[in-house]
């Protein structure tokens, strides 16, 4: 039919490859997950003068709230009601399944339920 020489052949025939190869590639990336990449907050950044004045503060954060993302054993035992084996739940829970998206995560924690979270959500925060 066509008049193709051997290099000619070859030449397609490693096309049509790269071709195929790029297809599966792209099938393989659309049926994997979509990674969520969620940014952290370094409260160093804060200014001395943001600290201090509420409204300067990002949005859903309040002064003198505890980061559950960030915080350790010994910080999240100073909440009221949360001892020091509830607070190692809860490092050894966000080192497991990642930070939490939101302060009512928290109650996927093993021992922490509605009567509780509802003292502690004032106190917490995830940035």
């Amino acid at each position: 039919m066509f008049n193709l020489e051997k290099l000619e052949r070859i030449i397609i025939a490693a096309l049509a490859i790269a071709l195929l190869a790029g297809i599966g590639v792209a099938a393989y990336r659309q049926s994997r997950p979509v990674e969520i990449r969620i940014g952290s907050f370094d409260p160093a950044v804060l200014k001395a003068s943001a600290r201090d004045d509420p409204a300067a503060l990002p949005e859903g954060r309040a002064p003198g709230t505890i980061n559950i993302n960030r915080a350790g054993v010994d910080e999240l035992a100073s909440l009221k009601g949360v001892g020091t084996a509830l607070a190692g739940r809860i490092v050894r829970y966000r080192d497991e399944h990642g930070l939490f998206i939101s302060p009512g995560d928290i109650k996927k924690v093993d021992g922490i339920g509605d009567a509780l979270f509802e003292k502690i959500k004032d106190r917490i925060s995830i940035e």
